[in-house]
């Protein structure tokens, strides 16, 4: 025991080591990702030179902000071998990350991420099973963040974070938090790190900083340590296996326990017993997740990276260029002016407030005695280099004026413009696919935590058809399946994508209008049909369009009406027959 004890205090201390080696070496990286923060923000300063900009005229919050896309995509899962159990679990897959999908604040974590992903290069998900979760009577659930790149420490060297063997992520929390998460006392916090301190002063010393380490142990499997500079909060070898909670002290599971601030033990609990097919009852290994839970969306793939391309670093001469233009062009102004010229002898005297100083003629004078010097620059060529700057700037990212609709000058087709605007977008279609795979990886990080975790079935609702909605229930023990000897196991054998036929990638607007097309041509049928009316606003519903629900709902209700009327009528037909 006492072996196995020093074995994890080492252990303990190699990962704050690597930890300190990891932050140092990530240092430099950081330097360079303010400074794309501080272009996006509008900095003053000037590469290379000891003399700021006068004014900025800030492009790269321009361009970045034309490219924010605020399109979730929605999930799609394939099972990698057909059959038709695996086809209907792909089906509760797909239903329970979409449930997921509405209930995380996805809106809120992509706008977070789509700046982080242009400004940076990349930004960083974390996602992590939270036994407090607790909703329609049921315990646990998934919670995703997305991280800043400043706050994710990776190995050194290695640019892909499958082939890591250790990583960090920082977070900043409170005192209270801490006590109250990890069971710690006041007196242990006196080792914790705070976030910000200034000289003698402590501000904010109820923030604290806390470290996340993820690191791989002798057998492959991911560890888990959490610490704020030298108090360890948390350790968990193999941090994916089922374990139990216990006091560290008495040895009785968490909740039992009475023990005044008692630390967490975990004990492996590597198989559950449960019923077979013939009622028999088996041992069956607990699914356990092998890869960090962690996602990184790039930019655009950059080799030996790990993110990818900033468009703050490509418009970065641009940007810096047009902040000296535009400098220049103020300075001209602020010296400009035009100089009063009038006889030695010429009465000059203040007027009101309005008019301000006045100068009197002589009699007998006229205005042709009088002039002026006239200092205004001519600034016409500062302004035509500023503008060709920025459109450079727009073709380095992709953004071309048929992209934004202002390529008006020539008459063409709708077809001709469509084109012309897909060409001119191919270069940010290749941003939209890389969201597409961190997409479909977060959505596989969601399945395989509820493969590990939930032990409660999840009831899913979807839309099955023309009148009937779906409900559904996903529950582990359907992906169990047997192995070559007849060992029962959890069959993970799926393929994660996005739905691009969902309708997330356009508009609302844009699917309403498409909707209504379709039903006035008569692609849904005739029109003037309940069924065709029917199938019209239950599209409408799904693309969100206000009342459409009501709508979908009045016309079941009449079809239902009619059938059940029709019925009546046969009968009564029959009977008279």
């Amino acid at each position: 025991m006492k072996n196995t004890t020093e074995k994890t205090a080492c252990a303990r201390d190699k990962i704050i080591e690597l930890y300190s080696t990891a932050a140092l070496a990530h240092e430099a990286s950081c330097q360079a990702l303010e400074k794309n923060m501080s272009q996006y923000l509008g900095s003053y300063e000037i590469d290379n030179s000891r003399e700021s900009a006068t004014t900025v005229r800030n492009i790269t919050y321009e361009i970045i902000e034309s490219e924010i896309d605020p399109d979730i995509p929605y999930p799609k899962a394939t099972p990698s071998v057909y059959s038709e159990k695996r086809e209907q679990n792909a089906r509760n897959i797909e239903l329970l990350c979409r449930a997921i999908r509405e209930r995380l604040p996805f809106e809120s974590l992509n706008d977070i991420d789509e700046r982080y992903t242009y400004i940076y290069g990349g930004s960083v998900f974390y996602m992590e099973w939270d036994s407090e979760i607790f909703a329609d009577g049921i315990s646990g659930g998934v919670r995703l963040y997305c991280i800043s790149p400043l706050d994710f420490i990776p190995e050194p060297g290695v640019c892909d974070v499958e082939n890591m063997k250790y990583c960090f992520i920082r977070f900043t929390t409170t005192r209270s938090e801490l006590i109250r998460k990890y069971g710690v006392t006041e007196k242990e916090l006196e080792l914790a790190e705070c976030e910000y301190r200034y000289g003698e002063e402590s501000y904010g010393a109820n923030t604290m900083r806390v470290i996340h380490a993820f690191y791989r142990d002798e057998d492959g499997d991911v560890c888990k340590t959490v610490f704020s500079g030298k108090l360890i909060l948390s350790d968990m070898p193999k941090c994916f296996s089922r374990k139990v909670e216990v006091c560290s002290r008495c040895g009785i599971e968490a909740g039992g326990c009475t023990c005044s601030g008692a630390g967490r033990s975990y004990y492996d609990t590597p198989t559950e017993i449960i019923c077979n097919e013939s009622g028999e009852r088996v041992r069956v290994p607990y699914y356990m997740m092998h890869e960090f839970p962690i996602v990184i969306r790039q930019n655009t793939r950059c080799s030996e990276s790990l993110f990818g391309l900033s468009d703050c670093e490509r418009i970065r001469p641009q940007q810096q260029a047009i902040n000296k233009v535009e400098s220049r062009i103020l300075k001209k102004l602020l010296r400009a002016g035009v100089t009063p010229v009038m006889p030695e002898d010429a009465s000059f005297t203040l007027g009101n407030s309005i008019f301000g100083e006045i100068i009197r003629t002589r009699p007998g004078e006229t205005l042709e005695n009088y002039g002026k010097i006239d200092t205004t620059p001519d600034i016409s060529q500062d302004i035509a280099e500023a503008d060709r700057l920025y459109e450079q700037a727009k073709r380095v990212i992709g953004i071309s004026d048929a992209f934004v609709g202002t390529d008006t000058a020539n008459a063409e087709s709708g077809y001709a413009r469509e084109l012309k605007i897909s060409r001119a977008a191919s270069r940010l279609e290749t941003k939209k696919r890389m969201k597409y795979h961190a997409y479909s990886r977060l959505y596989r990080l969601i399945f395989e935590h509820y493969l590990a975790f939930a032990d409660e079935p999840r009831t899913l609702y979807g839309t099955a058809g023309f009148l009937n909605s779906e409900i559904s229930i996903f529950n582990r023990s359907d992906f169990m399946e047997k192995d070559a000897d007849g060992a029962p196991y959890y069959s993970d054998a799926y393929l994660f994508s996005v739905d691009l036929n969902s309708g997330s990638e356009y508009t609302r607007e844009a699917l309403w209008e498409r909707n209504l097309s379709n039903l006035e041509s008569g692609t849904l049928g005739d029109k003037s049909s309940p069924e065709t009316l029917l199938l019209y606003w239950q599209a409408q519903e799904r693309a969100h369009y206000p009342f459409a629900k009501d709508n979908a709902e009045y016309f079941k209700a009449l079809i239902r009406a009619r059938s059940v009327t029709e019925a009546v009528t046969e009968n009564q037909q029959e009977s008279e027959k």
